[in-house]
């Protein structure tokens, strides 16, 4: 009986091993629909990084902008449609900050004029996101 649990144990193994090393023979190959354009896909929403910050009067800080499709990947941006927009606490004022650069970048340094509260816009395919500026 010992003899007989241990060739069956045997056979199993054996026939185990020969499952997991047959493999798969069908090839699987990418759907032939996909699009791998983003160009063409759609952006759901964009972010502004960083969200908030804190600066000091006449120093600059990189704002970057990320765009995000309906699944929340993180899809290409095109420079060349983004524009960087700001506002100030006091409209009176005028503008008292500077881009660098204002459009066709995904990435500008701006640099705030006075102390007080600002809003860093970012615009690109009709999404706007902005970050809150303290400046001291």
């Amino acid at each position: 009986m010992d003899f007989q649990k241990k060739s069956i144990t045997l056979l199993l193994v054996i026939s185990l091993f020969f499952i997991l090393i047959s493999g798969c023979t069908d090839v699987v190959t990418p759907d032939n629909n996909y699009d791998d354009d983003y160009d063409s896909s759609t952006v759901s929403y964009i972010r502004v990084s960083p969200s908030s910050a804190d600066m000091k009067v006449n120093t600059s800080k990189l704002f970057t902008i990320y765009a995000y499709d309906s699944e929340d990947n993180l899809i290409p941006v095109d420079p060349s449609e983004v524009d960087w927009v700001a506002s100030y606490e006091c409209i009176a004022c005028g503008k008292v900050w500077k881009f660098n650069p204002n459009s066709g970048s995904i990435s500008t340094y701006f640099t705030p004029q006075r102390t007080g509260v600002y809003l860093v816009f970012a615009h690109y395919k009709e999404k706007w996101d902005y970050s809150s500026v303290d400046v001291e």
